[in-house]
């Protein structure tokens, strides 16, 4: 069910998405056509996968009346702690991108001074992650909390009780007359399960401008690690095929703009057998 209900933003045809990253970490995609997908829970936002708590609550809050009643249905849901610390969603690897081709917010977050972005052909770079690895999931995170509230609204009004056959009123009803009552312990299975994927796509709206495409993998049998900043970040690796990937462009950070910067890149490029444009950013900072 939790695929069939999970409505997540797509790229369109002709689009591109962006991997902003630093110069070894060009060289690493472009030489060994290999990307990293990073532990989950050591993102830069500390709030990943429990930011859902809050719209669950709401939702809740506005559907289910009966206080007492809704406590118990929270306590349900989130009793296994899918959303919070130590939930298996902390098993889950990511692999982000962007819309965005030029963002200051982006370049200080993750290229700053020797930052570059690579942009790939949307559709294309899909295809080419999904020949040699398992999706389990992708698509556009979403920002604005009037969506993530629809999302959850929907499950709960909609779908659950499209396939349980029974209003969500009655589910709940009939989780008070008997909280091991079967429908109702299943209504809580199957809401844990969708939301638990949506909880890998909400971030809060001050992250906005990031404007991400997300993939989602689950724990591979090797884990690897790389240091930033004296601590060690856990990660998988996503391999591609030895084909040349679907690079558009590539994209140099605005304090990164020395001849070498670029002349650099442009010959890796050609030497690897490449026809793109290497720009430099839009952006003008003094220091």
């Amino acid at each position: 069910m939790a695929n069939k209900q999970i409505k997540l933003k797509h790229v369109k045809e002709a689009s591109t998405l962006y991997h902003y990253t630093k110069c070894n970490g060009v060289n690493g995609i472009l030489e060994n056509n290999c990307f990293w997908a990073t532990k989950s829970d050591f993102l830069n936002d500390p709030k990943e996968f429990s930011y859902i708590e809050a719209i669950i609550r709401d939702i809740c809050k506005e559907l289910i009346k009966n206080e007492g009643w809704r406590e118990m249905f929270l306590k349900d849901v989130l009793e296994e702690k899918v959303f919070l610390d130590g939930g298996r969603n902390k098993e889950y690897f990511i692999l982000s991108f962007s819309k965005c081709r030029d963002s200051i917010t982006m370049w200080s977050e993750f290229g700053n001074k020797t930052g570059y972005n690579i942009g790939f052909d949307g559709k294309k770079i899909i295809k080419r992650i999904e020949e040699d690895n398992i999706i389990e999931y992708h698509g556009f995170v979403l920002y604005e909390k009037a969506q993530q509230k629809e999302a959850i609204r929907k499950i709960l009004n909609t779908d659950l009780p499209e396939e349980l056959e029974m209003s969500f009123s009655n589910i709940i009803e009939a989780g008070a007359k008997n909280r091991n009552n079967e429908i109702y312990r299943k209504a809580c299975r199957k809401f844990q399960k969708i939301a638990a994927v949506y909880a890998m796509f909400f971030k809060h709206s001050a992250f906005k401008e990031e404007e991400e495409y997300r993939f989602i993998f689950k724990k591979k049998a090797e884990v690897l690690y790389r240091e930033k900043d004296g601590f060690l970040i856990p990660y998988i690796e996503i391999p591609l095929s030895n084909r040349l990937l679907p690079v558009k462009e590539i994209v140099i950070a605005p304090k990164n703009h020395i001849d070498l910067a670029k002349k650099g890149v442009e010959y890796m490029m050609k030497e690897k057998g490449y026809e793109v444009e290497i720009r430099l950013s839009d952006i003008s900072l003094r220091y």
